[in-house]
């Protein structure tokens, strides 16, 4: 094109040299076909029998290019006379795409190209426009890394006449690695503790040393972000650059740094502020005198000063922070404009296609009438969220002219959230059979639930059909109940007959003592139960009577505080619980049976989440005896009985009166809320007696796990885990049974986290 110009520019000056104010003649056109040829010269400034100079053709070249259908555009003069000249326009008209191909792009694939190149076929294609999707095809390329990329674009003619291919080539070369990172200007942090820090690594053993130029900058303002948070208020970047090494097989990177003073935290001053009281405001503020001056935690409290404001109300409150340097201190002062309280008008409730509006409303602790509190926005926010109906709840404030606003609960519903599974089994034991179970979480979408299940396999037999109201005679207490039957007859085998027929209800209510984030929960069961287990050597070590068939009237009463902030998989927050099951009201079993559990979530940052978990469990006599079933006696090793302790046999640490597990885990989503990958450390026992529990005497285990939530399925679970200890074989309370192979063990887990 440069060329092309140059030659334009040439013919401008000859013409120009020979004609000057000469009358025109005529006007000849070269490289259009005819059917254009009046097209052409209605674009151009020239008139026959006018005079002509060299504005006059200079004009009509700039116009000729205008237009964006020519390459190349000169004039030149003929048949000139001293008085008259004719002006021969010689024209290279720029092509039409035809299509698009590209080679050489194993880094970008064929439509991310096409997002790139915006090329449509018909459009004309200049030099201009094809460069301006040669250098975008080489930035995409740099943000890869691939800084030495090269692109060539070749337009390839077809049959059609004046239609072309654009053919961009890519070569895509080596990936640029970063081999070295220099800092200067730096005297407070060493060089290694900014590397450290430098989100943008050099290659070595434990680093690939990618560059990517939006992430690299990026990372620079992090780079002061750390500066800053240590007190260092007036850090800044004095230069950097990004270079290649001496034979550029690498990058190298220079940063010059101004690190400034370092600040610290003095006096913080309130003023205009007659609402709140200063000592009020003075609480929440979370730094101390005489530390560093952190950037982020002065943010943070600035944000707390402003909740204290938003939970009275006043959200339309503004806090102006100026600084007051004393020396390296550093005071602070907050003018407050503090407003008038916003009203909540009204509250609407969107998103929601399958849940019935009042399922929403009555979780909400905000209510139309009231001042605006941010703590009961976030409150109601957890509590829909506990549904566990929905993916994300969204707040929206939309303020009135008259000074109220309204507010917007925007929900997104899961899909599919109910639970359902069929299917054939086999088994040598058992030879063919089939199940069926479907639970609806959701039912109607009134926020019921609905579970029934259906096993039938050859001697076996297992039925149950379940149904929870969460709000009976609409008003605040749960109701649930259950019937179910079970009968196991082992024919040829040694394992042990079971049979039970009977049915559960209860009730149960939040809280508003101690505090709201506690439930209390009743309910009552009522079976015939029937067991062919009779063990008197397991009668005797534990001093009960073992009951092999007769009416269970068991009472099971709770109290549960829960502040998580999610349902499925928490981030933080707890889970206390106290629990215990009274089966002696009446029937034919006598005891009490106590659970104490206590589940903690803490986040570590970057998504990691740490969870600890406890559990407690002692069996006690209600009079002068205890009756009870086998299977009410505590069992722990593996993961489906009362005791989790992964890497042993299930219940194979003992069936006994008391037993106690530890457990803490460290869990990362992979997708929020859909897959997880987790380690975790149990360790576990059970005594005959409640004076012999101690930790020293627990078995561990540990191992790996992976959490998948699935659609109409539920939660999945595969954990492994290896076990630490070898279980003494003298252990009185270890079921005799049990062999240890010392290997690591494999478990399958539905609908429970790590």
């Amino acid at each position: 094109m440069t060329r092309n110009f140059a030659s334009t520019i040439i013919g401008l000056a000859l013409l120009s040299a020979s004609v000057s104010a000469k009358t025109l003649t005529e006007i000849s056109l070269e490289g259009v076909s005819k059917g254009e040829e009046r097209q052409v010269l209605s674009q151009v400034p020239l008139k026959i029998g006018a005079d002509v100079n060299e504005n006059e053709i200079g004009r009509a070249i700039r116009q000729l290019y205008r237009t964006q259908k020519f390459r190349t555009v000169s004039i030149s003069a003929i048949n000139e006379t001293d008085s008259t000249t004719g002006v021969r326009i010689t024209l290279e008209m720029n092509p039409y795409c035809d299509g698009l191909e590209f080679e050489g792009n194993k880094k970008l694939t064929k439509t991310k190209m096409k997002e790139i190149v915006t090329i449509q076929n018909g459009e004309l294609l200049t030099d201009a426009k094809i460069y301006e999707f040669v250098v975008k095809i080489k930035d995409a390329y740099k943000e890869k890394g691939y800084l030495q990329a090269q692109v060539d674009c070749k337009l390839v003619p077809t049959s059609v006449d004046n239609y072309v291919i654009a053919k961009f080539k890519v070569t895509e070369n080596d990936k640029i690695r970063v081999e070295k990172i220099e800092f200067t200007g730096n005297t407070e942090f060493t060089e290694k503790k900014l590397r450290r820090k430098f989100k943008t690594k050099e290659r070595h053993i434990f680093s690939s040393g990618e560059y990517d130029e939006t992430k690299y900058r990026s990372h620079l303002d992090t780079l002061m972000q750390v500066y800053k948070d240590e007190g260092y208020m007036e850090s800044r970047i004095v230069s950097d650059s990004v270079g290649f090494n001496a034979d550029s097989s690498g990058l190298v990177i220079s940063v010059k740094l101004d690190e400034g003073r370092q600040f610290y935290v003095g006096n913080f001053y309130f003023r205009n502020n007659k609402v709140i009281e200063t000592y009020r405001l003075a609480e929440v503020v979370t730094m101390r005198t005489g530390k560093p001056f952190s950037s982020q935690k002065f943010l943070e409290t600035q944000s707390m000063v402003g909740n204290v404001y938003r939970n009275e109300g006043y959200l339309w409150s503004q806090l102006i922070p100026t600084y007051k340097y004393r020396g390296d201190t550093v005071d602070v002062v907050f003018d407050i404009t503090e407003g008038n309280p916003a009203i909540i008008r009204k509250i609407d409730i969107a998103g929601n296609d399958k849940t019935r509006e009042q399922v929403i409303r009555r979780e909400l602790v905000i209510y139309p009438g009231q001042k605006y509190s941010q703590s009961s926005m976030e409150r109601s926010i957890r509590e829909v969220r506990q549904l566990n109906y929905f993916d994300n709840v969204t707040p929206d404030i939309a303020p009135n002219n008259d000074g109220t606003i309204d507010l917007v609960f925007d929900v997104k519903e899961k899909e599919n959230i109910g639970q359902f599974s069929a299917g054939v089994t086999y088994s040598a034991q058992e030879k063919f059979g089939g199940n069926f179970s479907v639970s609806i979480p959701n039912f109607r979408g009134a926020g019921e639930q609905l579970d029934a299940m259906a096993e039938i396999a050859q001697g076996r037999q297992n039925y149950s059909l379940g149904f929870t109201e969460p709000w009976i005679f609409n008003t605040p207490i749960q109701f649930n109940a259950r019937a179910f039957y079970t009968d196991v007859d082992n024919k040829n085998s040694d394992i042990n007959d079971y049979k039970r027929i009977g049915t559960e209800f209860g009730f149960g209510r939040k809280l508003k003592w101690p505090d709201d984030y506690f439930y209390g929960s009743a309910k009552y069961l009522i079976s015939y139960d029937k067991n062919s287990y009779k063990d008197t050597a397991v009668e005797s070590r534990l001093g009960v009577d073992i009951v092999a068939k007769g009416i269970l009237s068991r009472m099971y009463l709770a109290l549960i505080r829960n502040d998580t902030d999610i349902p499925q998989f928490p981030t933080r927050g707890s889970v206390f619980t106290v629990g215990s099951y009274l089966g002696g009201l009446g029937g034919d079993y006598n005891y009490l049976k106590g659970i104490v559990s206590y589940d903690w979530y803490q986040p570590l940052g970057k998504k990691l989440v740490m969870g600890a978990k406890t559990k407690f469990g002692m069996i006690g006599s209600v009079g002068n005896d205890t009756r009870l079933s086998y299977n009410d006696l505590f069992q722990v090793g593996g993961v489906y009985y009362d005791g989790v302790v992964r890497g042993f046999e299930e219940g194979s640490l003992g069936t006994n009166l008391a037993m106690m597990t530890l457990s803490t885990e460290l869990r990362f989503p992979i997708i929020d809320q859909q897959f997880y990958l987790g380690g975790f450390f149990d360790m576990g026992n059970s005594w005959n007696k409640i004076n012999q529990v101690n930790i020293s005497d627990m078995y561990k285990g540990v191992g790996l796990g992976v959490r998948l939530m699935l659609p109409m399925v539920g939660l999945l679970g595969f954990d492994f885990g290896w076990p630490l200890d070898i279980p003494k074989g003298n252990d009185s309370q270890l079921n005799p049974d049990y062999k240890f192979s010392g290997k690591p063990k494999p478990y399958f887990i539905m609908n429970r986290g790590f």
